[in-house]
């Protein structure tokens, strides 16, 4: 009985050591964490681009085909205090969240087309500027048809919204500066541009582009202070594109490799998914080659060349060359495969590039 008692008494030491030596390491473990959180709130992105230069950061890089290492088609253009999104690609919001960007100080929200993969995050940037203390509502502009994706998504939000207020407070979160507000850009039939905004020496120009059957589809272009970088939405090789773009300095355009696209389709039709394979048989006609990119690229005079939006997904080093097929033998220099959180900046009333790579 004796040997019990003390074997039971030893066995509860036991417990509290290792409770004792558990609580220890737990207490270790929350005073690391709070150093590195510290540290980690800390650390202030500055902001994108200084009173004197134009920056693009790609936000995502990808396509509707899943990527690990890309997220949805999204870019975004700073000029100076402003700074605006192209597109909305899943999962480009959860990239600027880890870059630290300052998205209170969003300026607005530029639709290229209604295809899902660039509208699939407009909730959720807007939702995190908002959170962030952004001051009036977020400006949506986009082709006709805009105003009903825009009520579409301040519908879905509607709730979560109230939800929020109620739980942290209208003195925090401003219901009247909650929601995205519509700009429909419209374009007669005869023209091919028209100018979306323009202050403080900034000038945005949307860019009639065919992606037929999403019509209109439209790209963007930049100029500040000398500078200007084209955003081309998804498109197939496009004069108008090709005419807006003269003279700039970045173009950023998407890009499918056709002979890849039909090696998938033929792959697809192989293993009996004809779905699948008539989507990839499709596709090609609503997008640029690599070729054709540079083609353009070339007409315009544009200084570097960023291919975005890349079908297919490339997952290492031999598929990106075999996607650039064609492409050095036409454009020698100035051209690149884009990566999420590429981020150039071009100083004002130069010629200078520099490029640069944000990571979490």
């Amino acid at each position: 009985m004796a040997n019990a008692i003390l074997a039971v008494g030893l066995g509860g030491i036991g417990l509290l050591i290792i409770a004792m030596v558990a609580l220890r390491k737990a207490s270790a473990g929350l005073y690391l964490f709070r150093r590195l959180a510290t540290r980690r709130m800390g650390r202030q992105r500055p902001r994108l681009a200084s009173s004197n230069e134009l920056v693009v950061l790609l936000c995502g890089t990808g396509s509707p085909l899943p990527d690990p290492d890309r997220a949805g088609p999204s870019a975004l253009v700073a000029a100076g205090d402003r700074f605006f999104v192209i597109d909305a690609g899943i999962a480009s919001v959860r990239n600027l969240l880890l870059w630290r960007v300052s998205l209170d100080q969003l300026g607005g929200i530029l639709v290229t087309h209604f295809h899902s993969d660039h509208i699939a995050e407009l909730g959720e940037l807007n939702l995190q500027s908002w959170v962030a203390g952004r001051g009036v509502p977020l400006k949506v502009y986009g082709p006709p048809g805009i105003e009903r994706v825009i009520t579409g998504f301040n519908q879905a939000y509607a709730h979560d919204t109230a939800y929020r207020i109620l739980h942290h407070g209208k003195d925090l979160l401003h219901s009247h500066v909650a929601g995205l507000e519509a700009i429909t850009v419209t374009m007669p039939a005869a023209d091919h541009t028209a100018v979306v905004f323009e202050a403080d020496g900034l000038k945005i120009t949307a860019i009639r582009v065919h992606h037929d059957p999403a019509k209109p589809a439209y790209g963007y272009r930049f100029d500040y202070r000398g500078r200007s970088v084209v955003i081309s939405g998804d498109t197939a090789a496009d004069q108008n594109l090709a005419r807006a773009a003269t003279g700039t300095d970045v173009l950023v355009h998407d890009a499918l490799n056709p002979q890849m696209i039909k090696a998938l389709e033929e792959a697809m039709t192989a293993s009996g998914n004809l779905r699948a394979a008539k989507i990839m048989r499709d596709i090609p006609s609503y997008h640029a080659s690599p070729i054709e990119a540079a083609q353009i690229a070339n007409s315009t005079g544009a200084r570097l060349l960023v291919l975005t939006h890349m079908l297919p997904m490339l997952p290492n080093g031999a598929a990106r060359r075999l996607f650039l097929s064609g492409v050095r033998a036409i454009r020698p220099d100035g051209v690149m495969l884009g990566c999420d959180g590429h981020l150039f900046r071009l100083p004002a009333e130069s010629t200078v590039i520099h490029t640069t790579r944000l990571r979490a």
